[in-house]
Order: C-alpha cells, then sequence, then structure tokens
C-alpha cells in the first residue's frame, strides 16, 4: 500500500511558489528520505503532507484516502516532529507528554515516552523554559513517537543533536520501522539518508529532480582515486591520464581521479606508472548528489516563501 502519494502538488504563496507540481509516492514500511538545500522546499512539502497548510493545486492521499479536508483521523496514525518544536515554557517534560499521551487517549505509562526519554538522556522533571535547543527537540522526538505511529513524519530530526544522540535516534527510528512504522524524513545532510534509508527523493527549488534507490543512484559504482606518483609537477599530460578520466585533477601533490570504467581496467592502466601512494573512496551521496544539483541550473522565475526559509 502507499501510504503517502503527491499528484501535482503545488503551493504557491501569493506569486512566490514554494512546490511546484510533486508527484511522489512512499510505500509501506519504508523509510525515505527527502533530500535538498535550505529553502528547496522540503518544509513546504512536509507541512502541506500535515494539512498545516492547504496545497494550491494537486491531490495528497494519505494511507490509500484521499485528503480533501481537515482529516484529523488520519492525523492520528501520523507521529509529526516540525523542524522547530515550540511549547509552552511553564510545562515540564513529563506534563507535556502526559498532556500528548491523553491526546491519543493513552495513559503516558502506557506508551514508551519516558523510556525514550531516558534513552535520550533528556530529564522530563524540569520545565520546558530550562532545555536547551537539543533537549527542546528530545522531546519534540519523544512526543511524535508516543503513540506509536503507522508514519512517522519528521522535518530534519537530527538538527540540535550531538553525534551520540544522533546515534541512539537512528536506532530509535530503526526500531519503529522494524515493528512496521513508515518512515518519511526531510534532511540536508545526505549522510543520514545514506545510514538509513532504502529511497530517496532529491529536492531543488520546489521541483523534484530525482527519485531513486539509495544502491542505484547513478554514479554509485563509480571509485575516486587519489593517486601520488613519484615524479615531482604536474604530469597529467606525460601520463595522459585524460584516457582514463577527462576530468582530472591535480592539486600540487597528487591527481584525483574518478574512475567511471571499470576498475580492474583503469588499475591495470595505472599499474604502468611509478606510484608512491594510492587511495580509492566511494563517492558519498553528498558528492553524488551535488554534481546532479549543480547540474540543474535553478528555475529563473523561483522565490522562496519567508515562512518556508524559517522553516528550513
Amino acid at each position: 500500500m502507499d501510504v503517502v502519494h503527491f499528484a501535482d502538488l503545488t503551493k504557491r504563496y501569493g506569486q512566490q511558489r514554494g512546490i511546484e507540481q510533486l508527484h511522489l509516492t512512499v510505500k509501506q514500511g519504508e523509510m525515505f528520505g527527502f533530500i535538498g538545500p535550505n529553502g528547496s522546499g522540503k518544509s513546504t512539502t512536509l507541512r502541506t503532507l500535515m494539512q498545516l497548510i492547504h496545497p494550491t493545486s494537486g491531490t495528497i492521499e494519505l494511507f490509500g484516502q484521499r485528503v480533501d479536508r481537515d482529516r484529523p483521523d488520519l492525523r492520528r496514525r501520523i507521529g509529526y516532529l516540525p523542524s522547530e518544536v515550540h511549547f509552552h515554557d511553564d510545562l515540564t517534560g513529563l506534563e507535556v507528554l502526559d498532556f500528548s499521551a491523553r491526546v491519543h487517549g493513552k495513559r503516558l505509562k502506557e506508551t514508551p515516552a519516558l523510556a525514550d526519554a531516558e534513552r535520550l538522556g533528556l530529564d522530563v522533571r524540569k520545565r520546558v523554559k530550562s532545555y536547551s535547543l537539543g533537549n527542546r527537540k528530545k522531546l519534540g522526538i519523544v512526543q511524535c513517537l508516543l503513540h506509536r505511529p503507522e508514519l512517522i513524519v519528521m522535518d530534519e530530526p537530527t538538527s540540535g543533536l550531538d553525534p551520540l544522540m544522533q546515534h541512539t535516534f537512528f536506532d530509535m527510528l530503526r526500531e519503529h520501522n522494524e515493528r512496521g512504522a513508515t518512515v518519511f524524513f526531510s534532511t540536508h545532510v545526505l549522510s543520514e539518508v545514506e545510514k538509513l534509508c532504502s529511497r530517496v527523493a532529491f529536492i531543488r527549488d520546489g521541483r523534484l529532480l530525482r527519485v531513486s534507490e539509495v544502491d542505484r543512484i547513478p554514479g554509485k559504482d563509480e571509485r575516486i582515486a587519489h593517486i601520488r606518483f613519484r615524479q615531482p609537477g604536474n604530469q597529467i599530460g606525460a601520463y595522459d591520464l585524460t584516457v582514463i578520466d577527462p576530468g582530472v585533477s591535480f592539486d600540487g601533490s597528487e591527481h584525483r581521479l574518478t574512475l567511471r570504467r571499470p576498475l580492474q581496467a583503469a588499475l591495470r592502466q595505472l599499474s604502468a606508472y611509478d606510484i608512491d601512494d594510492i587511495r580509492i573512496d566511494q563517492p558519498t551521496l553528498e558528492q553524488l548528489f551535488m554534481a546532479e544539483y549543480e547540474a540543474s541550473p535553478p528555475a529563473p522565475e523561483r522565490k522562496r516563501a519567508a515562512d518556508d526559509k524559517e522553516g528550513e
């Protein structure tokens, strides 16, 4: 079943465009990454999904049902974490979670909230006004997952978390996914998608550039070779390395090649030269997507709406 489906989804703010004709599907049980730089339309898309703002045109389906009016029954099946979380300053974390549990018809002790707060190192006895940005984000994460939602929607969930807490948070997401939850989250940190997701969508200037399985992204099988030759200086011409990589570069100490041909063939050709050192890396998702991002010019008429800039 398709848990989320957008068809030609468009949101405009007057003459300013937020997102344009998005067509996207998130399947049941997926961990789906929504990638794009700040101001690309990620937050607008997720807010529209959550019915916090209304689309200008296009359709949204949740759990196979078209959303053409307010659907609190569908929202109750979703856990949502906005990019910026806000709670009443005078409440304690415990009071926030207790209220959230009652909204979902549960007692707090029937939920995983207190255990999740402990895992994240959050002291729920303290008042929200004493919380740092990171602790407010932790409270938002615990609240989002409290009712064991079928669909988890998160907007830049790791901002404000230190690396150790990010690791714990990723474990929590995997556990919810293993129990059957679908995860749909936005980020501009591509390494997060690489660790978690099976499929990704890349958005720029409100338009989708690509939707792909992570292991089938174009260029994923390329290798980047950093080579230091024994002869000093820029020897690109002498070695004729452009046969291997027309885009070969030289930084004054070593050559950097992208090996697009089968790796064994390239290494056989390189073996003809005197090499002091060679390091071969697999390109990261960031390198692959940035190459595509830079190759796709921005829409000249696009301007980001102010509230979307704040959200992303």
